[in-house]
């Protein structure tokens, strides 16, 4: 957790890295709020159309990846879970596994994440959003688009309001101090 006291000093990497993972968090907004907002995305979902056609499938896979990849937690184990997370759902997605799968791993993801920025922040429904990406890998298997839509419509306020707030702070309170990584 970040420490607003300590300003680590920040080279380009870092200030790349902490770009790219809040542009995934602002791009997995955006890929919630789509699958909710177009209805056809939710019936393609839910009646197992290729998801190769699905721009918002794509989005929230590029949205996976670039925070998997940024992610900035101290303790390996944690990140490597997070991390790790995003990148069987891109196996996943090549092999054409169930989307309920691939995009279960990816909710992995941005709900360890959603978790990682509630101790960091007073974001209304932040704490919510694990349990919301649950019910909404049920309501994939299960045909539930009515809910599914909901869930991926609150979702997508609460990551995105979480990307106007990191977007507003300096860049190095995503780093906090760089010496308590474990390696």
């Amino acid at each position: 957790m970040a420490n607003p006291e300590h300003k680590e000093q920040l080279d380009a990497i870092d200030k790349i890295s902490v770009c790219l993972y809040r542009a995934g968090i602002s791009l997995f907004s955006i890929a919630m709020l789509v699958m909710a907002a177009l209805s056809y995305e939710g019936i393609a979902i839910l009646s197992h159309a290729s998801p190769l056609d699905l721009p918002s499938y794509w989005l929230t896979l590029t949205a996976s990846a670039l925070c998997a990849a940024n992610i900035h937690v101290y303790d390996k184990f944690i990140r490597s879970v997070i991390a790790w997370s995003s990148w069987i759902a891109l196996l996943l997605a090549v092999v054409s596994a169930p989307l309920w799968l691939t995009l279960g791993f990816c909710f992995v993801t941005f709900s360890g994440i959603a978790l990682k920025e509630s101790f960091c922040f007073k974001v209304p429904g932040l704490k919510l959003v694990p349990v919301c990406l649950v019910i909404a890998v049920l309501c994939i298997a299960l045909n539930k688009l009515v809910v599914l839509c909901v869930l991926f419509t609150a979702v997508g306020l609460v990551m995105g309001y979480l990307s106007v707030k990191k977007w507003q702070m300096p860049l190095h309170f995503d780093i906090g101090i760089k010496a308590n990584y474990q390696v």
